[in-house]
């Protein structure tokens, strides 16, 4: 038997001795009394078998509790580690061809723009000569009158620069600047023009009116008449008036025709009963500073030369 068997039967034995007490004490109550006391017995011994039932039951479950288990080698309890191999799945992959870059031409116009640093290094510098070369007039003075024909003008310009009369005469210049010219004057006003050019082109210009006045002819006292000797001047051979003019005078025979005549005007005029002559003859035609030739013939052919230069509309 085991412990739980006896565990049971003493749990009956306890039941029953209850029930015995509970008989006993019926004697001494009535009728009533016993039938009370008879119901209670069945509830007890009802109640005493189930509680035997469950002592039963228990005694069977702490046999099991209690039941020792069979010793088992502590090595071979661990249980070997189990591997579990999770095969990837294959997947199958199609090789892609590789394809080399396509370089595309970047337009010019979209490549960006750098800007240069300027440079920290100085270079030489070249400085542009745009200077004109002063050009100053010494001699003559302006307006000056003279009884010869031939003058020199003279004056100072910039050292190494050229220096050129009337377009085509050219002056001496010295290692100072200093510059000089001889010019053949007309009766008259003269006007004379220079110009000075530097060796980098740059010019400048300078300008001058003088006057010639040659000596008057000898006076006679006898009455010219047949015979009389013919003569011509001019008073100023150049001019700034518009229209440009010169006068002419002489002497000629009483009574006869001088003509005087050029390419840009002409004139007559008829000598008085005494000989002489002037006419005032007018150039309108004539270009700016371009010396011509003017002829003054008397009534037989005899000649007289002078020039003209026109600086009207300067």
């Amino acid at each position: 038997m085991t412990m739980l068997d006896d565990r049971a039967r003493l749990a009956v034995d306890a039941i029953e001795r209850s029930v015995a007490d509970h008989t006993a004490g019926a004697g001494v109550v009535g009728a009533a009394g016993f039938a009370a006391v008879k119901r209670r017995h069945a509830m007890w011994a009802g109640a005493g078998w189930a509680f035997a039932g469950s002592a039963a039951a228990a005694a069977v479950v702490v046999a099991a509790m209690f039941t020792p288990a069979q010793e088992t080698d502590v090595a071979t309890t661990i249980p070997e580690p189990t591997v579990v191999t999770t095969e990837a799945p294959v997947t199958e992959t199609t090789e892609v061809p590789v394809e080399e870059p396509i370089e595309t031409p970047v337009p010019v116009a979209e490549l960006p723009t750098t800007t240069q640093a300027p440079s920290t290094t100085e270079g030489p510098t070249t400085t542009l000569d745009t200077i004109a070369p002063e050009l100053a007039i010494t001699s003559p003075s302006p307006e000056q009158h003279f009884e010869e024909n031939v003058v020199t003008f003279s004056g100072t310009t910039e050292p190494g620069a050229t220096v050129v009369a009337g377009g085509k005469f050219d002056a001496s210049v010295d290692g100072e600047g200093r510059w000089s010219i001889q010019l053949v004057l007309s009766p008259g006003a003269n006007g004379a023009s220079f110009a000075a050019t530097d060796a980098a082109g740059n010019q400048s210009t300078a300008r001058i009116t003088v006057h010639y006045v040659p000596p008057a002819p000898p006076t006679t006292t006898e009455p010219p008449g047949e015979g009389v000797e013919f003569t011509a001047f001019n008073t100023y051979g150049s001019c700034e008036e518009n229209p440009p003019y010169d006068i002419y005078y002489g002497t000629a025979d009483p009574e006869t025709k001088v003509t005087i005549t050029s390419e840009f005007g002409s004139a007559t005029v008829y000598a008085n009963g005494e000989g002489d002559w002037s006419k005032q003859v007018f150039f309108p035609e004539a270009p700016y500073g371009e010396t011509f030739l003017v002829t003054v013939k008397d009534h037989t052919g005899a000649k007289k030369y002078f020039e003209f230069v026109s600086w009207a509309g300067a």
